[in-house]
């Protein structure tokens, strides 16, 4: 399969793509949305905004960052969050970088081109280094990681679920 995607910033227009696309994950059995940025938790246009406000502008805790939309054509296949400004401390919980694909579009390869193009944009923003958690037991994103260089730095009791998480590092 030749996959070309393309990334933008949500806007309303969106509202129904991504509807769906979270629909999708709460029929495959899966309650966690990846990468959506407390989108199921908000006012969806509120969840707009504060997306593209966080390019510039820190909310809270989180530092300035950005939550795209990947497309394959005009179909939603995932989010990508890149946070380029994380203090240790949440880099170390959370990670530079989270990405999420539908579940019918997975094994596919687009995780590996969206981490990628998360990678990419890490380095235009002077980053030298990313660290990227997931849990140990997540084989496909521990693929997707190695796929992209990454390097494995630690495994640890997870903060959610009980579950053990892996972190590793990529070299820019």
């Amino acid at each position: 399969m030749d996959i070309n995607l393309t990334y933008r910033l949500p806007t309303l227009a969106d509202q129904d793509a991504l509807r769906t696309y979270v629909e999708e994950y709460y029929l495959n059995g899966e309650s966690g949305i990846s990468a959506s940025m407390n989108l199921t938790s908000m006012n969806y246009a509120s969840w707009v905004d504060q997306i593209n406000r966080n390019i510039e502008i820190p909310n809270g805790d989180w530092v300035r960052s950005y939550t795209l939309l990947c497309f394959d054509e005009k179909k939603l296949v995932g989010l990508l969050s890149i946070r380029y400004e994380l203090s240790e401390e949440l880099r170390q919980k959370y990670g530079d970088i989270g990405y999420g694909v539908r579940p019918k579009e997975r094994r596919k390869g687009c995780a590996t081109i969206m981490l990628r193009h998360a990678l990419d944009i890490c380095k235009e923003k002077g980053m030298e280094q990313v660290e990227l958690g997931c849990f140990r037991d997540n084989a496909a994103s521990i693929r997707t990681i190695k796929n992209n260089g990454g390097q494995l730095l630690r495994e640890c009791e997870g903060f959610k679920e009980e579950k053990i998480s892996q972190y590793y590092s990529i070299k820019l």
